[in-house]
């Protein structure tokens, strides 16, 4: 058991926990790591490139980098480096000891939305877009806007079903570089092997690596997906229904689900405006005894 004097103690306590800054994260690694500048006691400290954060399980979220640095101010009569907002985190130091901090908790003053009532929670990106908990609710939301070139961005909702295989974990070294002399091939340096790995986790399609079904929702249109191929859309602007294959309307059981549909004669209730169903038939004409009453 480890004793310490108040001296001690008292500093030990005040180097437990320190506020950081973020420049910027490394989602590839096995825990996701940030560069941060630190700040200890209100004086400036020293930074860190590789400070693992703990998230919770089964969430992750990569923190948006500082913005960009701008020149201004005077400092000793020399202009200064004002350097861009940032998200900001708590790290603990275990023991006191600062050469392995931890990130407990992190947020972004920039992005965060405000004014959420008692109860509620969100999953919020910086452009708007979220999973929001209302009281009255549960709300998918994305929305168009433009990107830092001013360019305007059409985005979407989508709710799918997928094939893809378990991201694999990041292999170590020296196991690649043993694989690569069985295969007569040079080794590779240590910062080759990192920037390998930082690709293959950015490559990956956590978002399906194909689709087998798919309800997609944009700015103008709902859609009814098979893979790639559209199935069936509501088109906002023609305010129109276009369905692709066989529509049934009526019991699954019936005979005659639409008046008219038997036989392609005739047309069923009234050829267009509201409440209206068009079928194609090749010989549109008059009901026939082979039709039903809708």
């Amino acid at each position: 058991m480890q004793r310490f004097n108040p001296a001690e103690a008292m500093m030990r306590t005040y180097h437990t926990l320190a506020r950081i800054t973020i420049n910027k994260a490394d989602p590839s690694r096995m825990m996701q790591e940030l560069a941060a500048d630190f700040t200890f006691g209100g004086d400036k400290g020293d930074n860190r490139e590789r400070i693992e954060q703990a998230q919770n399980y089964g969430f992750t979220a990569t923190p948006l980098p500082r913005d960009e640095q701008q020149q201004g101010g005077v400092q000793d009569g020399k202009a200064s480096a004002i350097k861009g907002e940032a998200a900001e985190a708590i790290v603990a130091f275990m023991g006191g000891q600062r050469n392995h901090p931890v990130v407990l908790a992190l947020d972004d003053r920039r992005h965060r939305p405000r004014g959420l009532k008692p109860g509620e929670n969100a999953q919020h990106d910086d452009i708007g877009q979220m999973t929001l908990m209302r009281r009255t609710g549960l709300f998918l939301l994305s929305l168009d806007s433009k990107d830092k070139d001013g360019k305007n961005v059409e985005r979407m909702v989508s709710l799918r079903h997928v094939e893809k295989k378990k991201q694999e974990r990041p292999k170590r070294h020296s196991d690649v570089n043993q694989r690569r002399a069985h295969d007569r091939l040079p080794p590779l340096t240590l910062g080759q092997f990192e920037a390998q790995q930082a690709q293959e986790a950015e490559d990956f399609k956590h978002e399906g690596e194909s689709v087998n079904t798919e309800v997609r929702c944009t700015k103008g249109r709902i859609e009814f997906r098979v893979g790639d191929t559209v199935v069936g859309y509501y088109d906002k602007g023609a305010k129109r229904w276009t369905l692709i294959g066989e529509v049934r309307l009526g019991s699954e059981d019936a005979d005659h689900p639409v008046y008219g549909v038997n036989g392609g004669v005739g047309m069923t209730t009234q050829p267009s405006g509201d409440g209206a169903v068009l079928v194609k038939a090749p010989k549109p004409g008059p009901p026939t005894s082979m039709d039903t009453e809708p």
